[in-house]
């Protein structure tokens, strides 16, 4: 499930657009009503604290969604759960836009693409269920490995 990635979110800086991490402070859980997520960017130093709502039965509202809904724990698309700021490990690949969370998503993704035989999770909320035709499809294997080469080099780089 994508929950098991929820850790750390690199961010793009709304302010400075530099390289951003979104951190949990204490368990990463993203149903946890008390735990508060911190927005802190590594290159002006610009820092947000983040404290899930809740509802009237005292738990947080999340949303699987690939947009975007203040006030919710959207998870699901090109952005971090609770800011709403992009990822900074996007790149465009096959006409469509691989992302990742952190560096381990990556690197689950990069193992998921490279393996020549690949687990069968029917789960539908398995992240093997979720990913895209266009990564799974084994005519872009080699693309979308150098597009995750890409993200890596630029995770590591600045």
């Amino acid at each position: 499930m994508l929950e098991n990635f929820g850790d750390e979110f690199l961010v793009v800086c709304p302010n400075c657009h530099g390289k951003s991490k979104v951190i949990s402070l204490g368990d990463h859980a993203p149903y946890r009503t008390d735990m508060t997520k911190r927005f802190i960017c590594l290159e002006c130093g610009l820092m947000k604290e983040f404290t899930p709502k809740k509802n009237c039965f005292n738990q947080v509202v999340i949303s699987y969604s690939n947009k975007w809904t203040e006030g919710f724990i959207n998870i699901g698309g090109v952005f971090d759960w609770y800011f709403g700021y992009p990822l900074y490990l996007q790149i465009s690949c096959c006409s469509h836009t691989l992302w990742a969370y952190n560096l381990q998503h990556l690197e689950y993704l990069k193992n998921y693409v490279e393996a020549e035989l690949r687990e069968n999770h029917p789960y539908y909320l398995s992240i093997e269920s979720r990913l895209p035709l266009w990564i799974k499809a084994a005519k872009n294997r080699e693309i979308v490995l150098k597009a995750i080469e890409k993200l890596e080099q630029k995770a590591k780089g600045s």
